[in-house]
């Protein structure tokens, strides 16, 4: 697993783009959502299933990703990132490239916190996937891989944990560009970047919900209207 790691490390930092979409993801969108629990989810652990991956397959047409949560204080805020829109068939082969088809095996980015003060406590890879090395710090600089195969929007690559004060006001995230790379990158499972990518929502924590969520339904075939609408949401 750690030769894989370095091996999509060294894709981030060295990879060049390449200008063809037969292979890889024509326009996947990275939103964020947000979870409250009372207790660490990772003490003792594993973290509630929603965290790390969808329970429901296919999200229903025009129901919105969580990117909103009352807050309580002194609770935990879990922000996991969701990777969506990505082409059918997902790719199955292993190890990379694999192909054709869609799915992604890396993501790199950061997250900020605006509006009122949240302790960050950490960054948790999920299962099937590893974190990679960061100069900048977490949240500044997030860099995951895959570990074992290419996945489809339903999984996560990790989330970061924050703990509120007692003041239940708004707090925002964001995802920006990775401290350590200056950009926001999504790997596919052919081992290239997707060109397309567009970072498409954030998520709130508390106070008056103000951030609008992301629709992201099940992914389809660049044919078909539900594809076509899902370009514009």
């Amino acid at each position: 697993m750690k030769k894989l790691l370095m091996l999509l490390v060294a894709a981030f930092f060295c990879l060049a783009p390449v200008l063809a979409f037969a292979d890889g993801n024509t326009a996947p969108r990275l939103y964020l959502e947000v979870y409250q629990y009372n207790f660490d989810p990772d003490d003792p652990g594993p973290p509630p299933a929603e965290i790390c991956t969808h329970q429901v397959k296919p999200i229903p047409i025009g129901q919105e990703l969580q990117c909103f949560v009352d807050k309580a204080a002194f609770n935990f805020g879990i922000v996991p990132v969701h990777v969506g829109h990505l082409d059918e068939p997902i790719a199955t082969s292993w190890p990379l490239p694999a192909g054709p088809g869609g799915g992604y095996v890396g993501l790199a980015y950061g997250l900020v916190r605006t509006g009122v003060a949240a302790t960050f406590v950490g960054y948790v890879p999920c299962a099937g996937f590893l974190q990679g090395p960061s100069s900048a710090g977490v949240p500044a600089a997030i860099v995951v891989s895959a570990t074992t195969a290419c996945h489809d929007w339903w999984d996560h690559t990790g989330y970061c944990k924050f703990l509120s004060t007692s003041n239940l006001g708004a707090t925002f995230f964001d995802i920006v560009a990775n401290a350590d790379l200056l950009d926001v990158e999504v790997i596919n499972c052919q081992a290239n970047l997707d060109l397309g990518l567009v970072v498409a929502g954030g998520a709130q924590w508390g106070g008056p919900k103000s951030y609008q969520c992301g629709v992201s339904p099940d992914a389809v075939n660049v044919t078909t209207w539900g594809k076509i609408k899902g370009l514009y949401q």
